[in-house]
Parts: C-alpha cells; structure tokens; sequence
C-alpha cells in the first residue's frame, strides 16, 4: 500500500518540492512515497526515513495531519543536512492559536456568555467514571 511521507521543510526544499506538496499546519509537508526515490530505492524506505527525519503515513494518517486534528513528531534526521531544531512556541503563534482548546465565549449585554460547568450538570448514571478529552465528556 502507498504511503505518505511527513517531513520537515528542509527535505521538501531538497527535492524542490516546496510548492507542490501539500504544507500542513505544523509547517511541515505531506509528500508522496515515490519523492523518496531521490534518496535510494523504496526497498530501503525506513533507513532513508531515518536519515531525512521523517514518517511514514498510511492515507488515512496523513488525512488528520491535513485535518490538523492530529500532529505527529517527527524524528532527529541522522543526516545533518536535514536536521531541523523543535520550534518553540514563541517562534510560532500562528500554531499555538490554532491549536488552542480555549474557545472564546462571545460577548451578550449584559457581560460575557456564561457556559454551565461539569459540577452545575447532573449526571446521569452517578456509579460510572467518566473519561474525558479535550472535546467532550463521555460515559463508559
């Protein structure tokens, strides 16, 4: 099965790649299993994965990489060529912004909207724990 490949901007900018693969919101790019042919046969995908710093996707990874629901690290390149520093958050906003959890409650007349807490909510089966993530609050 074809794979994607996540790989930091200096390996995109190798290849000439820069503006025809996809950029997603971490600033890397999603590039196409067969741009790896430039650094060796495909029969040897992990050691030049290695090399460059980068991970392969199956499709449906490199969706939520698009989607930004999820964003993987990638790994130290072995090559110095491609070694890349980890931003810091500092150095880029835009993505803090973007990934923020905090939604911002919108004004009304009389003040900020006020939303219920998870204390002001009864819940519904009181014997169940409860298991959240960032989104939303379930029962198991």
């Amino acid at each position: 099965m074809a794979r994607y490949i996540k790989a930091n901007p200096k390996v995109a900018q190798f290849l000439n790649l820069q503006n025809d693969r996809l950029r997603i919101k971490d600033g890397n790019y999603i590039l196409w299993q067969a741009d790896m042919l430039a650094f060796g046969p495909l029969t040897r995908l992990s050691e030049t994965l290695a090399s460059i710093g980068a991970i392969a996707l199956m499709p449906h990874e490199a969706r939520e990489e698009q989607d930004g629901t999820t964003l993987r690290s990638l790994p130290m390149a072995s090559d110095p060529r491609f070694e890349v520093l980890a931003p810091t958050l500092e150095e880029t906003p835009e993505l803090v912004k973007s990934f923020d959890t905090t939604a911002e409650q919108p004004d009304t007349e009389n003040g900020p909207a006020e939303t219920p807490s998870s204390k002001d909510t009864p819940r519904e089966n009181p014997g169940k724990p409860e298991v959240t993530n960032n989104t939303k609050t379930t029962e198991i």
